[in-house]
């Protein structure tokens, strides 16, 4: 039998489309190599409980997942993450996440951040020029980034969040502050969201992706 249930529903986090703030946290694991990180199972929550409640304690929203000696990224919360930087050469934007190593969850929003935004389509449609990439990048990445200038936003994404902007990271006592924008969320980000939440209404159709039932 199968059993289809809809609900309506809200923004996922209670502040609507305000950004939301990380505490990059390396002494807990959320994943571990050879483990169940890839995976949707319940077990990969329980990790992340306590540290959690430790971020809100300390005026964070979520945590930032960090993995190694050299505080790699890895996931925000229980959703994929991706940051937004310019090129040094002004050649547009990067678009990164990082890769599927077996600790990561291969999110469905994120494979779908990842197509839209390497899409020629999506990119002239919204005046952008993006270059997406999987890659391994650190907390001492992201603080380069951000003293150059040069990372413009972050994201959350999730099935349940679709996507989250993210204004502040927190990690050892300093914050790394992300540029604000008037809609809650950079350009990238919105563009992305708004294109994701059109496919899932049925507003618009892309690239066999759904089915639009009358």
């Amino acid at each position: 039998m199968l059993y289809v249930i809809a609900t309506p529903s809200g923004p996922y986090f209670p502040q609507g489309l305000r950004p939301i703030s990380l505490l990059g946290v390396k002494d807990t694991v959320r994943a571990w190599p050879g483990g169940t990180g890839g995976h949707k199972v319940g077990g990969n929550y329980a990790p992340g409980l306590l540290p959690q409640k430790i971020a809100a304690e300390n005026g964070y929203e979520q945590v930032l997942w960090l993995f190694g000696d050299d505080n790699r990224v890895t996931e925000a919360g229980v959703m994929n993450f991706f940051v937004i930087v310019k090129r040094e050469n002004d050649d547009g934007l990067d678009v990164i996440t990082p890769p599927l190593n077996g600790t990561i969850l291969p999110g469905i929003t994120r494979d779908s951040c990842l197509a839209l935004a390497s899409s020629p389509s999506f990119q002239e449609s919204n005046s952008f020029r993006l270059h997406t990439h999987e890659l391994e990048f650190t907390m001492a990445d992201l603080a380069e980034w951000s003293a150059q200038g040069r990372l413009l936003e972050a994201l959350s994404v999730g099935t349940a969040a679709i996507i989250a902007s993210v204004d502040r990271i927190g990690f050892e006592g300093k914050d790394i502050t992300l540029p604000s924008y008037k809609a809650g969320m950079g350009p990238v980000g919105w563009a992305l969201r708004e294109k994701i939440v059109a496919i899932q209404e049925g507003r618009e159709e892309w690239e066999g992706w759904s089915v639009v039932c009358d």
